[in-house]
């Protein structure tokens, strides 16, 4: 028999390396399938809504807001109040601008006023007067040997109401400026009367606010009328003292 010789072998070998490998250049590649993706790692959490139960009440039932304010408010009126009674709580007041609220059998002590400026008092015989010159609430604490008292009152604008405590339209206040004693009390006009200053001449005089009053100066008189609603102060400067009144002003 006659063996192939190393020559006829080694190309033997060479071509089928070349055909397989041709074989696989041709052959068609498959993709691999995708992973499935793992939930824990691929997909972002999601927030865990936490409910709890609402204490706030529902508008429509929620209860109104205390008022102060009384249900019905006088006019500018005198209003006394024994500061003696023995109700277990003082009524809130409400008096209108230009209004007076007297405090009855009270000494000159013991009565504190908050605020001040909404008020212009002055005391005499067991009486304090206190004439009311600027709209808010005001608080008159009042100390007695039985305990200490708060009396609340509301100052509110002017109104249609009767208005006893201020001077008439078509009448006239007459101030003289000579007259000695305490300091003048504030006073209240209605919207058309007149406000006159008697003996004093036509310099040292000045208003403030100067806006709401218009004056006329003759023959050491003066006379002022009110073109508007508001408080003003006058101030007349004397050889021996310098005067100031308060004038409020009403529809």
């Amino acid at each position: 028999m006659n063996r192939p010789s190393l020559r006829s072998m080694t190309v033997l070998a060479a071509l089928a390396v070349a055909t397989l490998a041709a074989a696989c250049a041709h052959a068609p590649v498959e993709a691999l399938p995708p992973l499935a993706p793992n939930p824990a790692s691929s997909s972002p959490a999601q927030p865990i809504a936490i409910t709890t139960p609402s204490t706030a009440t529902p508008a429509s039932s929620r209860p109104s807001q205390p008022t102060t304010r009384p249900h019905t408010c006088l006019g500018a009126v005198y209003y006394t109040f024994d500061t003696t009674t023995a109700m277990p709580r003082w009524p809130t007041l409400c008096i209108s601008l230009g209004g007076v609220l007297r405090l009855a059998n009270q000494g000159p002590e013991g009565v504190s006023i908050s605020p001040a400026d909404k008020v212009s008092c002055f005391y005499e015989a067991g009486v304090r007067e206190c004439r009311l010159i600027r709209t808010g609430t005001v608080r008159f604490t009042i100390v007695k040997p039985s305990g200490t008292r708060i009396l609340t009152l509301i100052v509110a604008g002017s109104s249609p109401r009767p208005a006893p405590a201020c001077v008439p339209a078509g009448e006239t206040h007459v101030v003289d400026v000579l007259d000695g004693g305490p300091p003048w009390n504030a006073i209240c006009l209605k919207l058309g009367a007149v406000l006159r200053f008697e003996n004093h001449g036509p310099d040292d005089f000045s208003v403030e606010p100067s806006g709401v009053v218009s004056c006329f100066y003759e023959a050491g008189v003066r006379e002022c009328r009110f073109v508007k609603a508001g408080t003003v102060t006058f101030t007349i400067l004397l050889t021996q003292e310098t005067r100031t009144l308060t004038v409020v002003a009403i529809r």
